[in-house]
């Protein structure tokens, strides 16, 4: 119950203009919302973004905020949200990234001279790269369908050189089973 006491006062001091007040909320609870955060999303590298974006919708609205919870409740609450917008706004990037690649793929196979590949094969091959689990398909689609080299791939996700290559192999293998009677 101190907590409530002490995140009441808190919240009364930054409402009678004490910005030092959010400082403080700030030390108090950054460490337990980076925590937090860094669990939901499970890719470190967005944590530090995510968790300033939790307390920047804190500092926004916090005069509305009515004690009703403890400010630990209400900015984990704020957090979960963020998370689950940031997740949302990574898969609509992603989907929009593989269609334009897909359709760029599939328009440079005619377009260049190539020795096309059959229609229905591609679609195959296509629907296998999108069966695969998001933590194999994001690298098989920036290191075979974009070329980008391994340790570009590393900085995009967030990997190591190790852990890359893992999941490389990984989506090797799924695929190979996947499309096993195409490769016979």
């Amino acid at each position: 119950m101190a907590e409530t006491v002490d995140d009441e006062y808190l919240v009364k001091q930054f409402n009678q203009g004490d910005n030092s007040a959010f400082d403080r909320i700030v030390g108090q609870y950054s460490a337990d919302v980076a925590v937090l955060v860094n669990r939901l999303l499970g890719w470190p590298g967005d944590v530090e973004d995510v968790t300033q974006d939790v307390f920047l919708s804190a500092f926004l609205g916090l005069k509305k905020f009515r004690c009703e919870c403890s400010l630990r409740t209400w900015l984990f609450t704020i957090a979960i949200n963020k998370c689950r917008s940031h997740r949302y706004k990574r898969m609509l990037r992603l989907r929009v990234f593989s269609r334009r690649e897909d359709e760029l793929s599939y328009a440079r196979l005619y377009d260049e001279g190539k020795t096309p590949m059959d229609k229905e094969v591609f679609e195959r091959v296509r629907h296998a790269v999108r069966a695969l689990p998001l933590r194999c398909r994001e690298p098989v689609v920036l290191r075979y369908l974009h070329e980008l080299p391994t340790d570009e791939i590393c900085r995009i996700l967030g990997l190591s050189n190790n852990a890359l290559h893992v999941r490389l192999h990984r989506a090797r293998q799924l695929l190979k089973r996947h499309l096993a009677e195409l490769m016979e």
